[in-house]
C-alpha cells in the first residue's frame, strides 16, 4: 500500500506530458487510378480536365483540439515538363462522401495556359462538388517536375483554427484539389494530432498529489 501511494503522489506531482496524452489520426484518400507513370498502387487520379473533393465523414471531436496537421501527396511528379500547378483547399464539407469530380477544361491536351482554381472566386461559386456558401480555406498551390518526391503540407494555427471549425459542424471536412497538369502519386494521407480540450493545470496536480502524500503520512503516524 505504502509504495502504491507513494507512486501515485510522485506521478501526479510530476504531471503527465501533453504528449502522452495525444492521438493520432490517420486518413487515406481511396486509390482511384491504376498503377502507371511514376506513381503507385495508391495512386489518386488527378488530372488537368477535373477538380476533386475528397471528404473524411464520422469524425467524432468531441473533448479534442486538433493541435497539428499534415496532408501528404507521396510520389507526387508531373507527367511532362510543361507548366502545371496543384490548388488545395480546406472544406467545411463536399456534396458526396470519398473522392468525387466534374470536368472542368476541355481540350485534348488541355491548354497549358490554362491554370485556373475552380475552388477560389467566382468559380467556386459554380463548383458543383460543394454547397453554395460553403466555407473555404486555401492551404497551398504547388508545381512539381517530373521527378517524383513526397509532398508534405503542414496547416498553419490559422488554418488549425478552420479545421477544428469545419469538424465541430459536422463530424467531417473535405479537401478540394483542382490539378492543373496530370499528376501521378501514390496516395493522399491526410494525419491530424488531438489533445483534450482541458488538461488538468501543474498546479492541481501538485495539490493532488500533496494530499495523497499528506493523507499517507497521517495513516503513518496513526500507526505508530
Amino acid at each position: 500500500m505504502k509504495n502504491i501511494i507513494l507512486s501515485l503522489a510522485v506521478l501526479l506531482i510530476l504531471g503527465l506530458p501533453a504528449t502522452a496524452l495525444a492521438d493520432n489520426l490517420v486518413f487515406n484518400a481511396p486509390a482511384t487510378a491504376p498503377n502507371a507513370g511514376n506513381g503507385g498502387p495508391n495512386q489518386v487520379d488527378l488530372d488537368h480536365h477535373r477538380a476533386y473533393t475528397w471528404r473524411i465523414d464520422n469524425v467524432n471531436l468531441a473533448g479534442q483540439t486538433i493541435t497539428a496537421a499534415t496532408i501528404t501527396f507521396r510520389n507526387i511528379s508531373n507527367w511532362d515538363s510543361n507548366p502545371n500547378m496543384l490548388f488545395i483547399h480546406l472544406l467545411d464539407a463536399a456534396r458526396n462522401s470519398g473522392i468525387r469530380s466534374f470536368v472542368d477544361a476541355s481540350g485534348t491536351p488541355v491548354p497549358t495556359s490554362q491554370i485556373v482554381d475552380n475552388f477560389a472566386g467566382a468559380l467556386y461559386n459554380s463548383n458543383p462538388l460543394v454547397a453554395p456558401g460553403t466555407a473555404n480555406t486555401f492551404l497551398s498551390a504547388r508545381s512539381f517536375t517530373t521527378t517524383a518526391s513526397n509532398y508534405v503540407y503542414t496547416f498553419t494555427s490559422d488554418q488549425l483554427v478552420a479545421l477544428n471549425t469545419y469538424f465541430q459542424n459536422g463530424n467531417n471536412i473535405a479537401f478540394g484539389f483542382d490539378p492543373d497538369c496530370h499528376f501521378w502519386n501514390n496516395g493522399i494521407v491526410f494525419k491530424m494530432t488531438t489533445v483534450p480540450t482541458t488538461v488538468p493545470e501543474p498546479t492541481t496536480l501538485i495539490l493532488l498529489g500533496t494530499g495523497i502524500t499528506g493523507f499517507y503520512l497521517k495513516r503513518r503516524k496513526r500507526n505508530l
